[in-house]
């Protein structure tokens, strides 16, 4: 066994901002932390349940039933020839996700100080964990809809090609979102309080309750930045059999990558600093 008193030491002090190459390599370095993390987001978050993992059907489908009946058979909202179980489960599943990995990598820093105010580590990790952990309640959704998808005659192989593309720009959206929140989130406390009002906001701006198509034409352009809108729309397209609009598409990754990118560089300048505030 290797003697303690020879194992190198990592000291990092406030205000230190590593090489990028440094931080990528102490990423990999750690990697194993990341499936810990996750595993143990996932156990503390069904601990103590009594339905425990059903819980992940039970949210989505439950909102789902309620628009189908208020919007779909009362209010008759058009859903673009899709059933209306369909056209509101492809919304809700990646909208659930997206919330939970914004919350979460916000306060994933806050939220483990006792940790991180005593061993090194990248905080990233924990970030990354959190947004693997929801891509299980993600998984869990995205099977829902290939089971509804199939009972409807809906399923295509659209559907299977477009899920991890869109997973993987959802969770860089949202993480990027996240990042860029949580050293101002940790420094004021107002960002608490306003992400539900701005997240509401957001939520009614995305073709959620209604269709893209419905919206008036100057507002086209929102949907087509927007990369929930893109998610949300490609999935519906993906059920009627059709490939996304390509500069949609190209649109919504771009700024999804962008928003990541900024969120990225602002967590890691504001990294060590964040430690001393919370």
């Amino acid at each position: 066994m290797q003697d303690i008193n020879t194992l190198p030491i990592t000291v990092v002090e406030a205000g230190d901002k590593l090489p990028l190459k440094k931080y990528l390599m102490d990423f990999w370095k750690y990697r194993l932390l990341l499936w810990v993390f996750t595993a143990r987001d996932i156990k503390v978050r069904y601990a103590q349940t009594f339905l425990g993992l059903i819980w992940i059907f039970l949210s989505p489908l439950f909102t789902v039933g309620v628009f189908t009946f208020v919007f779909g058979v009362m209010v008759k909202i058009p859903s673009d020839g899709l059933p209306y179980l369909l056209f509101y489960l492809v919304a809700i599943v990646p909208w659930y996700a997206f919330v939970a990995m914004l919350n979460q990598t916000m306060g994933s820093v806050e939220g483990n100080a006792g940790l991180v105010s005593k061993i090194y580590f990248p905080r990233l990790i924990l970030g990354c964990s959190y947004a693997l952990s929801s891509g299980l309640d993600y998984l869990v959704g995205f099977g829902m809809i290939v089971l509804c998808s199939s009972l409807y005659g809906k399923l295509n192989i659209q559907l299977f090609i477009l899920f991890p593309f869109l997973f993987l720009i959802q969770s860089l959206f949202a993480m990027g979102i996240g990042l860029f929140l949580a050293p101002w989130s940790s420094r004021y406390r107002d960002i608490r309080l306003f992400i539900p009002l701005a997240t509401q906001l957001y939520y009614f701006s995305n073709p959620i309750l209604y269709s893209s198509t419905a919206a008036p034409h100057w507002l086209q352009w929102w949907y087509k930045f927007n990369p929930m809108s893109m998610i949300i729309t490609s999935y519906r397209e993906a059920l009627k059999g059709n490939w996304p609009q390509l500069n949609q598409v190209g649109f919504g990754v771009f700024a999804a990558v962008l928003v990541f990118i900024i969120g990225f560089s602002m967590f890691r300048s504001k990294e060590q600093t964040m430690v001393d505030l919370i």
